[in-house]
């Protein structure tokens, strides 16, 4: 829409110049950093990206190592993306266009003042709806916008921060203006105020363009934008010390004074408590953007020249995304800062013509008109006679450039420019100052300071300059609308989730734009998904199925090939790819390595355009699944990136049996990643394999978290039975920290299970470690480095190791299985105390106190832990016995049948309720349940002696 806008103003600005006969043409300083700034952008478009679509479509090659290259031939390379370079220049040279419109439509006094009338008022009703919509809570007054975030105002911006942006760059130029105006204003006194009704019109006429500003401000302060705020606070800055530095300070600071106290008062009132909240909490939002700001910087290694091409940083970034920005998830089209997208689009090249745009810009509006200093490089004055002394003239152009500021400011936080509102905005407002500091006004008239170019138009010159507008807006309009159409689509197909939906789209989106790689991308993964339907559901015969499948197959690789072409740094579209080319091998029965390369070359790229998506590890990591020297480096990078995945991979090749070496190489070497290789290798019952990894992770470990492997390897072995072999692990571990609990419990727990009586000792030591004040376990026994490995450490122990109940409770099950009532029954009830929820505390008090003779307290403890947890067996089980032993049969009975609805397959509790039914009289209970026991245990010598009674 900005587009077509601009094409009806040059238009219509074309054809006043016409219809005067005259074609004139106000020299500017921003006209040679333009005109050099756009031979750049077309030396960017000429050089395009043929080398690296060279690179994306060469043919495959064999893989036998995981190898990254990406070829960034910094000469030959313009822009990694020439279509989306170009839609960047057009929308520049619509911001170019603005302000050439603005600098010479709007050339007196009267014109440039209604401009700014019509910019203020404008921003004015924006604010006061936004702010009644925002306040209302509801999208009753601007219902056509689509922001889901309602506790913040964004009036009909699709983000806040945008908005905010906009509204500091029109406060300043309304500062500007009002400024402008009080130099002018007639001193009145109260009686000539009250009892002249004209003066009256002319002084609410004159401010009240205040209040507009007022409400912008507070609409900008209920956006909760932190970078707007601080825009308009740089903005205001500069807006006061400009005006100092011309001598006109004293009113406007009144002004500015005005708008903060009346900004802050009514914010008071309703309340600022969330943008203050934002600030307060705009740490750690800083940080992520400084991540994002140093990995974007590897775009200058890659590209030290001519940057990636302007536009284009969303389409190579992927290869410079982090893991802990979510590669592969979230999506980053912008840097959120505009001076570092500019500068790694542009490269170092087109950064110095940017330096020399703002070099012109600042050196003529500022120094030389302003401050008079310097000569104005278009002919407007040298010294103090470029200097401009009119308040209106001063007031204007420093409002306008005020605002400049508060925009660039912002922009260091945010993609303000690349908005084509707020861009279009920052062009005029340039525009204004650029028109005030070069021309003087008297009345009406308005007298040029600057160079200007002029040509007489005759007959045939007009007819010939109106067929060229005619053509080039018909294109321009054409351009934007087609621009419009593919953009409103492509967005579509992106968001579609339902099959038919999305191909009805992506046909639509293909005939308008049939390069589109989001498109084809889209039509090849439809393609894909045919032939594996095809392939996995064959038809009448193998023939007519491979033929199917291949065909459809073809037709994929055609459609990505030629995204490709447009797209080649898209790691999505090679990944996609890949798989069209592993499956057309599996389709033809090729499975030598010549066949795969093409999907592992492909994999590879993809991998080399996102250098730390976990995602495009894994891929590979399949894909090179029967080549384990690239498969398992794959996935080894996968899983150090997002060590959430390592199940997946282990299920993946847990089928090829791997070597203790081999399984090594899956993780990476940092201790954690190998602790959660051997954990989930331990979880699939590939015990001996598990045990060989943890071996490997303590070997591997620095001396200062040594005891911290030691315990895990310890922990490991007793699991597996291997007790005295996990005692002499752990025994090293308490001897260099006696201190430490959790390695006193795994001792003793291990000495338990192989009945050496020296495990109660350490128990005990354990608690008593664990009930001191200033004890290490009051931070945790462990003290670890490294994060990951912290996180496996609270992970695998399943309870918080500072948690003083869990070396209470490993001595309570000690003594209970040595049955050591009374001793035991303490320890529970301690635990019950502490934790009356605790179910398997009043359980295991029940089996003490029963232990001790005390049964009915025992019951009442064992009835406890049933109604706290019903579902868990054991609990049931052991009130069941106590009922029965208590000659509570049909209350024991009952426990049973639950227990076997609940565990069907549970033995024990079956023969239970057997003999219970026989014990009551029920013998065709009994039997039923003796045949389920021998149905389940068909050895089973009791249910079979029992059955035999029968006969």
């Amino acid at each position: 829409m900005c587009g077509l806008l601009v094409g009806v103003g040059v238009a219509a600005w074309l054809l006043e110049q016409i219809a005067r006969g005259r074609l004139s043409w106000r020299r500017t300083p921003l006209d040679l950093p333009v005109l050099l700034l756009f031979a750049y952008l077309a030396l960017q478009l000429v050089l395009g990206n043929r080398a690296l679509v060279a690179w994306a479509l060469a043919p495959a090659q064999p893989v036998g190592a995981l190898a990254l290259d990406f070829p960034a031939p910094f000469l030959s390379v313009g822009s990694v993306r020439p279509g989306q370079t170009l839609d960047s220049t057009l929308l520049f040279a619509c911001y170019v266009a603005v302000y050439y419109l603005v600098v010479n439509a709007f050339t007196t006094r009267q014109d440039l003042g209604r401009l700014a009338r019509v910019l203020v008022t404008f921003g004015g009703l924006l604010g006061f709806f936004g702010l009644l919509d925002y306040l209302a809570g509801e999208t009753w007054l601007l219902a056509w916008r689509d922001f889901p975030d309602r506790g913040r105002l964004a009036a009909t911006w699709g983000n806040p921060d945008h908005l905010a942006a906009w509204l500091a760059m029109t406060i300043l130029l309304g500062l500007g203006w009002l400024a402008a105006r009080t130099g002018h204003a007639r001193r009145v006194g109260l009686r000539a105020l009250l009892g002249t009704p004209r003066v009256r019109e002319e002084l609410l006429r004159r401010y009240l363009p205040m209040i507009a500003v007022v409400v912008m401000a507070l609409a900008l302060v209920f956006t909760l934008s932190r970078g707007g705020v601080l825009g308009l606070g740089a903005g205001l800055l500069v807006f006061l010390a400009l005006l100092g530095a011309v001598g006109h300070a004293r009113r406007s600071a009144l002004l500015a004074g005005v708008l903060l106290v009346g900004v802050g008062g009514y914010g008071a009132w309703i309340g600022v408590g969330p943008l203050l909240t934002r600030f307060g909490a705009s740490s750690g939002a800083s940080l992520d953007r400084v991540a994002q700001y140093q990995a974007s910087l590897g775009m200058l290694r890659d590209f030290p020249l001519l940057g990636v091409g302007l536009g284009a940083y969303r389409e190579i970034y992927f290869r410079y995304q982090p893991a802990a920005h979510a590669a592969g998830v979230v999506y980053y089209p912008y840097a959120h800062n505009d001076v570092l997208q500019l500068l790694l689009e542009l490269g170092p090249l087109g950064a110095l013509l940017c330096l020399f745009f703002a070099w012109r810009l600042v050196g003529d509006l500022v120094a030389a008109h302003l401050l008079g200093r310097g000569a104005c490089p278009v002919d407007g004055g040298e010294g103090e006679a470029a200097r401009r002394h009119d308040r209106w003239t001063l007031g204007l152009a420093i409002g306008a450039l005020a605002g400049a500021v508060a925009l660039l400011t912002h922009s260091l936080l945010d993609f303000n420019v690349r908005i084509p509102a707020n861009g279009l905005l920052a062009a005029g407002l340039l525009g204004i100052a650029t028109v005030a500091a070069h021309t003087r006004f008297s009345g009406e008239g308005a007298q040029l300071l600057s160079g200007a170019r002029a040509a007489a138009l005759g007959s045939g010159a007009r007819g010939a300059i109106a067929l060229i507008a005619l053509v080039v807006v018909a294109g321009w309009t054409v351009y934007w609308v087609r621009s419009g159409w593919i953009g409103t689509l492509d967005v579509a197909v992106l968001k579609e989730s339902g099959p038919a939906a999305r191909r009805g789209l992506t046909e639509r989106l293909l005939a308008r734009d049939p390069g589109n790689p989001r498109g084809l991308n889209a039509r090849a993964l439809d393609a894909y998904q045919a032939a594996l339907a095809a392939w996995t559901a064959p038809p009448p015969t193998p023939d007519t199925r491979r033929a199917t499948a291949a065909a459809l197959l073809a037709d994929a690789r055609r459609d990505l090939r030629a995204a490709l072409a447009g797209a080649p740094t898209n790691p999505f579209l090679h990944s996609s790819l890949a798989w069209v080319e592993a499956t057309d091998a599996v389709v033809h029965d090729r499975h030598d390595a010549a066949a795969l390369a093409p999907a592992l070359t492909h994999g590879l790229r993809a991998v080399a355009l996102a250098t730390d998506n976990p995602g495009m590890y894994e891929s590979l990591a399949r894909l090179a699944y029967t080549v384990p020297r690239v498969g398992l480096a794959a996935a080894r990078e996968a899983a150090r990136r997002d060590p959430t995945l390592v199940p997946a991979l282990v299920d993946l090749y847990r089928p090829l049996g791997l070597t203790d070496a081999e399984w090594l190489a899956l993780a990476p070497a940092r201790g954690s990643d190998r602790l959660e290789l051997a954990a989930t290798l331990e979880a699939r019952g590939l015990v001996r394999d598990a045990l060989a990894v943890y071996r490997a992770a303590r070997d591997a470990a620095p001396p200062v978290e040594r005891t911290i492997y030691q315990w895990a390897l310890g922990v490991a072995l007793a699991r597996a039975g291997q007790t005295q072999a996990a005692a002499a692990e752990l025994e090293p571990a308490v001897a260099a920290e006696p201190a430490n609990p959790e390695l006193q419990r795994a001792l003793g727990e291990a000495l338990a299970r192989a009945g050496d009586p020296a495990a109660l000792d350490h128990l005990r030591l354990a608690l008593a470690a664990s009930e001191r004040p200033s004890g290490a376990v009051a931070r945790g026994p462990f003290a670890a480095r490294d994060p990951g490995l912290d996180a496996w450490i609270r992970r695998r122990a399943g309870h918080d190791l500072a948690d003083t109940s869990r070396y209470r409770r490993a001595l309570a099950r000690y003594l209970l299985e040595r049955g050591l009532w009374d001793q035991a029954a303490a320890a529970w009830e301690r635990l019950a105390a502490d934790a009356p929820g605790d179910a398997d505390a009043r359980y295991g008090l029940g089996v003490a106190l029963e232990g001790l003779g005390a049964f009915d307290r025992a019951l009442e403890a064992l009835r406890a832990a049933v109604a706290q947890a019903p579902g868990v067996v054991r609990y049931r089980e052991g009130l069941a016995e106590r009922l029965w032993a208590s000659e509570q049969y049909h209350q024991a009975i009952n426990e049973w049948r639950t227990v076997r609805d609940q565990a069907p397959r549970n033995v024990t509790a079956r023969l239970s309720l057997a003999r219970a039914y026989e014990k009551i009289g029920e013998p065709a209970d009994a039997y039923r349940e003796y045949r389920a026991v021998l149905e389940i245990d068909p050895g089973n010598a009791d249910a079979a002696r029992a059955l035999s009674k029968f006969k």
